[in-house]
């Protein structure tokens, strides 16, 4: 069964989990079908924060033309940091018909694109499977990566076996009640690591092409915070543990105060380069093998 068969079977089971609503671990079981809203505050319309050819994605996602990136509005965390807040947080968006979301698909793949890259994603996956459905045949050819925020349901997880190509979650936290202070998500890591598993066991390691472009795999991205607020040692000991050292890292140095971060002592400034080399130097010495590090001077950019 080929990817279009398999969404249109496993559709109607996602838009079902829309009402009440299912689609994240919160299931905060609203009616989004009837315009209720949850948490998230979406309704059964698709708000499009932008789309474009992203260049600043891990360089196998990236490439050489682009990841066409659609980034979705809203979001399933409510993080007091968020350097896409004025969409993520505060809706900021225009709401598209599957059909002129299917255009926008067809257009990002002719002009070429390695991928699409469904950025925050989970609050509105069968939204943009619906209208994956209409795009080309060109654009339907290339690999859907899933990039989010790690909290997400087995369940839902569960039906894009198969349609997603290339998952790309956070590690955010391995401590609960840090994930409730800055996240509003205090069951953050029991449902992370359950969602790393799952990912990892659909799709595996990372595989790239003759090119050196990912067509199926996992890569973790993890954000250093500062004061050690990521909880980084402890998760990456989580993860040699449970998923082992070849699993490919993204570790990120961009953290700036952004959103409401000025207002908590603890998040009000920039990491240092010290707080992101402590964390490299960790992540080398657990024997990963596959690390994409940033400059800490350069804020930015994978």
């Amino acid at each position: 069964m080929n990817k279009a068969e398999l969404i249109q079977q496993r559709l109607p089971k996602l838009l079902d989990l829309m009402s009440p609503c299912r689609l994240c671990p919160r299931n905060c079981l609203v009616n989004r079908l009837a315009g209720e809203t949850g948490f998230c505050r979406s309704t059964d319309r698709i708000k499009v924060a932008s789309w474009a050819h992203h260049r600043g994605e891990e360089p196998p996602i990236s490439g050489t033309l682009g990841s066409g990136t659609i980034f979705a509005s809203n979001c399933t965390l409510g993080c007091i940091f968020c350097q896409n807040f004025p969409f993520s947080q505060l809706g900021g968006g225009k709401e598209f018909s599957p059909d002129k979301l299917a255009d926008i698909f067809s257009k990002l793949a002719d002009e070429g694109i390695h991928n699409f890259n469904f950025v925050t994603p989970t609050h509105v996956i069968p939204l943009l499977l619906e209208a994956w459905l209409g795009a080309s045949r060109k654009a339907q050819e290339l690999p859907i990566v899933y990039n989010c925020s790690g909290y997400e349901s087995l369940e839902v997880l569960s039906l894009l076996e198969g349609i997603v190509d290339i998952y790309i979650p956070d590690i955010k936290y391995a401590d609960n009640q840090v994930a409730g202070q800055l996240s509003q998500c205090s069951d953050y890591v029991e449902n992370n690591r359950a969602t790393l598993i799952e990912m990892h066991r659909q799709v595996g390691e990372l595989k790239l092409d003759n090119n050196g472009i990912a067509t199926h795999g996992l890569i973790i991205r993890h954000l250093v915070l500062p004061h050690s607020l990521a909880g980084s040692r402890e998760s990456f000991n989580w993860l040699k543990n449970t998923l082992g050292t070849q699993v490919h890292i993204s570790l990120m140095s961009q953290y700036f105060p952004a959103h409401k971060a000025h207002h908590h002592e603890m998040i009000n400034r920039p990491i240092t380069a010290d707080e992101y080399v402590e964390v490299l130097e960790l992540v080398e010495n657990l024997g990963f093998e596959n690390v994409w590090a940033q400059d800490p001077d350069e804020k930015g950019g994978a």
